[in-house]
């Protein structure tokens, strides 16, 4: 019996009634893990290992225990655009910040009417074309995208070389989307992460390795997304796809972390909450990935995505402190919101 030991052989809790117990411990030690962390980090610090997989455990518990976590912590070294400054932005019309915000907050995504534009995106691809990529799961040398025989289905670019180029920065810098995270979150904001990456129908061999299946982001506690197409994205170019409503809430058995099958969320009742986001290139995305995801596999063609990540707090996964040069529009931004670009560091003159 549980609790009870026959007499000199000690018996082990059931651990499906134990683990309960255990994600509500590891609640309490991730709000003082992350409090004492934001409180002593300096530029370079990262959470270890440990507190990183107990903040991870933690979010068991529901959608939206990062965000009650983040809303605990009584410092952010982050920082909150200016209404004035978001109207600089080349990228989106800061008019449209209250629909989106609205989106945000009722079904976890949004798709911004007005795309990059084309001779800019073409500027961008071809940066991502030629950039060295790393295919996810080889061991062959980083080298520029196989557009046309691509070995594997996922190749991921360097941030550092991602942002060597001055659209790219733009983006990754762009203040009304930072405003906007800031917005959402209701927190102080910092710009934790970039990513730049191409998939193609290969993808189809590794679907848990390239993120194909559907899942949570548990690398922070409380974080949004912005996605923009570089490539244009029909329902056979490999859609981000989506399901309304799980940043909030999850039915008690899809709460773990890991991958999920179509069936699983089928079985769920959530079929018909499933949303792909197709559009042309230049398409942008502002998306909370603490809900189910993930990324479809082309049928045809290459899909290419960069994406920006802002978080209220450094803590939880490795934190990457990319050296870039940068523009002149990019070293105002780093001058005038230091906090929240304080991962990226300006080199050059």
């Amino acid at each position: 019996m549980v609790g009870h030991q026959q007499k000199g052989i000690p018996v082990m809790p059931n651990r499906a009634w134990a683990e309960p117990a255990l994600r509500r411990m590891r609640f309490g030690r991730t709000v003082r893990a992350a409090q004492q962390f934001d409180d002593t980090s300096v530029w370079g610090s990262m959470a270890q290992s440990q507190p990183n997989f107990e903040m991870r455990s933690a979010m068991d518990l529901g959608p939206a225990v990062g965000r009650r976590i983040a809303h605990r912590l009584t410092r952010s070294k982050g920082g909150v655009p200016s209404a004035d400054e978001s109207r600089s932005s080349t990228f989106i019309d800061e008019r449209e910040m209250t629909d989106a915000l609205e989106s945000l907050r009722a079904k976890g995504h949004y798709a911004f009417r007005r795309p990059v534009a084309p001779d800019r995106v073409a500027r961008m691809r071809e940066h991502a074309l030629t950039a060295p990529a790393q295919g996810r799961g080889s061991a062959l040398p980083a080298r520029a995208y196989p557009i046309d025989a691509p070995e594997v289905g996922r190749y991921d670019i360097d941030e550092e070389y991602t942002l060597s180029d001055p659209d790219m920065q733009d983006f990754c810098t762009d203040l009304a989307l930072a405003r906007l995270a800031s917005l959402y979150l209701e927190r102080p904001v910092i710009q934790d992460q970039t990513a730049l990456w191409w998939t193609n129908p290969v993808a189809e061999r590794e679907l848990s390795l390239n993120a194909m299946q559907f899942h949570q982001d548990r690398d922070r506690l409380l974080f949004l997304k912005f996605f923009v197409y570089l490539t244009d994205v029909g329902p056979e170019n490999g859609p981000h796809t989506f399901i309304e409503g799980t940043h909030r809430q999850l039915p008690r058995h899809l709460r773990s972390d890991g991958r999920k099958t179509d069936e699983e969320i089928r079985a769920a009742g959530l079929g018909d909450r499933v949303v792909e986001h197709t559009g042309p290139a230049g398409t942008i995305l502002a998306v909370d990935t603490i809900a189910l995801h993930k990324g479809t596999v082309p049928k045809i063609g290459s899909r290419c995505v960069l994406q920006v990540e802002y978080a209220t707090s450094l803590f939880g996964a490795v934190v990457e402190y990319p050296k870039i040069t940068p523009s002149p529009l990019m070293r105002d931004r780093l001058s005038a919101q230091p906090a929240i670009f304080r991962r990226l560091i300006p080199t050059g003159s």
